[in-house]
């Protein structure tokens, strides 16, 4: 059972009010009759609260619908916006199209849901320090903050790049208006918070624990986040009086292959089936559920479901007649990713789905291209038992698989000038599916991933730490009508402005409200 959603998260007042600069929740009523004041009491106070942490990790819909890892695909050259039709959602489309307004709702879902986030492992790790509890319990329990802080500001980083450093609860409102810290402060907090972590996670998590964080974990994110930014800023990461270089990064990751026990399973496919969730290969995942059924269109997020799967099914004319729900169409798939695979590589039918597998025909909807996600999709595999069909999806999203530790091990080893342990890794991802081995070089690294990880919010990170020049020519794409698809050219023209870096927009109502504090991204003035 997923021990995180057998808890129903206990939410506080102010867990639920926080979003730097903005004051639109902070007259929520509370959820019940325990509140700060009288929260903090005991063990189980701070599990709930610690939940609380971990739940930010499923919201999907602040502000609209903004899967991270979908839009972030949706911004590469893996797959366009699609939905219904060009009317259907313009603010994915604007992602899409890389021409993103200040005033994109789902770009301010994003900046809200983390800082939301952020607020709450603030909150945790300011309270948790007056509590009498057990040490174990206590390290423990605020290794996890810092992880999932950690967690919340990468992402946030990476989206925006100018963000407020904010390690402390924001309970004043005249706090609330926060400069924008240099990214270098940003990214040496993320690797001090996982630094001070790892040595407090454990190293097996049990059975009715899954979906919380382990060492190994931590030790993967903190070698993500170092490649990312080592390769976007050209420089090592200091964090107060540790240094994040490569030869750390290397000894985060070789203990993470040589020493956790996690491994590749033996069928790639299984990675994305129920049955395998929490499996051997994953080394982090967010889980989501229908064991609380959830109905209420206009606060999806009180539920436990994953939108994605949902936006990102095809939109089936008959479901009764096909092995997947009707979806909504988002994120189909470009002829380039299917273009990208190896004919013989069977992780092209585990990857993607294509409009020839379906029984009953499709109801084609904006920048049809015939493909979809096979990833995380409405299979009925993981059709929801009760609640509203659409708010209930329980595919878990696997943030790190072991796979992606190997690329990542690689990666770092061929920079090392160590090509046999790099060779090594790198083929281990390519034997699994059956393909022959390759030398290890970094084109031949930077594709493997592309096929391995495809459609699992990677790609367009990816890009940006390869350089805004190779970002640029894979991302731009002329308007054509190419084989599949349907639509008009333009449809299906994107151009990538490298003086953007790649960045969404600083949401405008957050710069109007800051007086002045915030400042906007370069490209969007």
């Amino acid at each position: 059972m997923k021990y995180l959603k057998t808890l129903t998260a206990f939410l506080i007042v102010a867990s639920t009010v926080f979003i730097s600069s903005c004051d639109s929740f902070l007259d929520e009523e509370p959820l019940d009759q325990r509140v700060e004041s009288n929260f903090y009491q005991t063990e189980q106070d701070a599990q709930e609260a610690l939940v609380a942490i971990y739940d930010v990790l499923q919201w999907n819909t602040v502000v609209g619908f903004h899967v991270p890892e979908m839009l972030s695909d949706i911004a590469s050259d893996d797959v366009y916006a699609g939905g219904a039709s060009r009317n259907d959602a313009p603010n994915i489309i604007e992602v899409d199209k890389h021409n993103i307004r200040t005033t994109n709702g789902e770009v301010h879902g994003l900046w809200q849901k983390y800082y939301t986030g952020i607020y709450r492992a603030n909150k945790y790790l300011a309270e948790i320090g007056d509590l009498e509890a057990n040490q174990a319990f206590l390290d423990r329990t605020i290794a996890e903050a810092k992880f999932l802080r950690a967690y919340f500001y990468f992402d946030l980083v990476r989206f925006f790049k100018n963000v407020p450093l904010i390690t402390e609860p924001l309970d004043n409102p005249d706090e609330y208006n926060q400069p924008q810290a240099a990214p270098a402060d940003v990214y040496a907090q993320i690797a001090q918070d996982l630094a001070e972590a790892i040595p407090h996670l454990p190293v097996t998590i049990q059975a009715n624990e899954q979906g919380r964080v382990s060492k190994w974990a931590a030790q993967a994110l903190i070698a993500k986040v170092y490649l990312y930014y080592s390769d976007v800023f050209g420089q090592d990461i200091n964090a107060g009086s540790l240094t994040i270089d490569r030869a750390y990064a290397i000894t985060m990751i070789d203990s993470v292959i040589n020493h956790s026990g996690h491994d590749l399973l033996q069928n790639y496919e299984d990675n994305f089936k129920p049955d395998f969730e929490f499996s051997n290969e994953s080394i982090f995942e967010i889980a989501y559920s229908d064991s609380r059924p959830w109905w209420d269109w206009g606060f999806i997020q009180g539920g436990e479901g994953n939108m994605a799967p949902q936006m990102q099914g095809p939109r089936v004319d008959e479901p009764a007649n096909e092995d997947y729900q009707r979806g909504w169409s988002f994120s189909p798939v470009t002829n380039e990713l299917v273009d990208a695979f190896d004919p013989n590589d069977p992780r092209l039918e585990a990857t993607i789905l294509f409009e020839s597998e379906f029984n009953e025909g499709i109801t084609v909807g904006y920048q049809h291209t015939g493909k979809y996600t096979q990833k995380y999709t409405t299979h009925k595999s993981y059709e929801p038992s009760d609640g509203q069909l659409e708010l209930n999806w329980g595919n878990n999203y696997r943030v790190i698989r072991f796979s992606d530790v190997l690329l990542m091990g690689a990666e770092l080893h061929l920079k090392n000038s160590n090509p046999t342990t790099a060779e090594n890794y790198l083929n281990r991802v390519r034997l699994r599916v059956g393909l022959g081995t390759v030398p290890a070089t970094m084109e031949n690294i930077k594709h493997e991933r592309r096929v391995e990880l495809a459609l699992e919010g990677h790609r367009y990170w990816d890009l940006q730490r390869y350089g805004q020049q190779e970002a640029e020519q894979h991302i731009t794409v002329q308007g054509e009508v190419k084989p599949g698809y349907q639509g008009d050219a333009p449809d299906f023209e994107v151009t990538y402005n490298t003086t953007k870096e790649g960045l969404f927009p600083i949401p405008q109502s957050e710069i109007d409200i800051s007086n002045g504090g915030l400042q906007q991204n370069n490209g969007y003035n």
